[in-house]
């Protein structure tokens, strides 16, 4: 169990940071990286004291069986999001997040927005820092989740501070959106991983024996991958014939015209 914390919160807090690197380093070339930098460091401290009082609030008025409840709940509800996301992108229903876009976006947004300061810009502190913010929060609330969990609290923030470093290295030394990270495939994995645990931990909370204990964990991990596998295999065989009468349709429209 240990070892699966881990992995869920380092590839939580990977992923999450490859989307707050790209806004830190549009903001970065098209601003100031000093204002950058601070409005990152004042969102890192921001989610590190909500992480504190949200963990000890937790743990210090839920009993543990409740505590079992409402964190499974929150780890399913939460991995579920990101697997129905996962299901729908590989299924050919919703769009690829592509960091190259997302950088390109944000660097032509940030290029109009106003004349610079060459010391503090307010513009690239806020970017920054609502940026961090909003991404981080749903690894705070990972690590709050397996922290408050049978003193997990260790193991998922040196998961998740690890996960956090791993990009900020990558990022430092290419310089550049990390787009070839595998980003949707990490979302898929860490989807399945929480779907799995919330499942796991909401039902002992319940009252739930499962035959094989703790080791339940990987046969529900098995379950949610192949059923997340048949609904893509669903969706694309019937995403397909449909993209191809309207490229056809397309084509005839194309021929038509003078």
């Amino acid at each position: 169990m240990v070892l699966s914390i881990l992995l869920a919160t380092f590839l939580a807090g990977a992923v999450e940071s490859i989307e707050t690197f790209t806004v830190v380093l549009a903001t970065g070339l098209t601003r100031n990286w000093k204002s950058a930098y601070l409005g990152l460091l004042a969102g890192i401290l921001t989610l590190a004291v909500a992480i504190l009082l949200l963990g000890k609030m937790v743990m210090g008025i839920l009993p543990l069986h409740l505590l079992n409840v409402v964190i499974g709940l929150f780890l399913f509800l939460f991995g579920s999001r990101w697997l129905v996301k996962s299901i729908q992108r590989y299924g050919g229903l919703k769009k690829f997040r592509d960091e190259r876009e997302a950088f390109e976006k944000t660097f032509v947004k940030l290029s109009h927005s106003g004349p610079k300061n060459s010391r503090v810009d307010r513009v690239a502190l806020s970017i920054t820092y609502g940026a961090t913010v909003l991404e981080g929060s749903e690894v705070a609330f990972t690590v709050v989740s397996f922290g408050s969990f049978a003193d997990m609290m260790k193991y998922a923030v040196i998961g998740s501070a690890t996960g956090i470093i791993a990009v900020a290295l990558l990022g430092f030394i290419f310089r550049r959106p990390l787009q070839s990270l595998p980003e949707n495939g990490i979302k898929y994995v860490v989807g399945v991983m929480l779907t799995a645990l919330g499942t796991l931990w909401t039902a002992e909370g319940v009252g739930v024996q499962w035959i094989l204990g703790k080791g339940s964990y990987f046969g529900l991990l098995v379950l949610y991958l192949l059923f997340s596998l048949i609904l893509i295999v669903i969706m694309k065989s019937r995403s397909s014939p449909d993209s191809a009468r309207a490229h056809s349709f397309s084509s005839d429209e194309g021929a038509k015209s003078p």
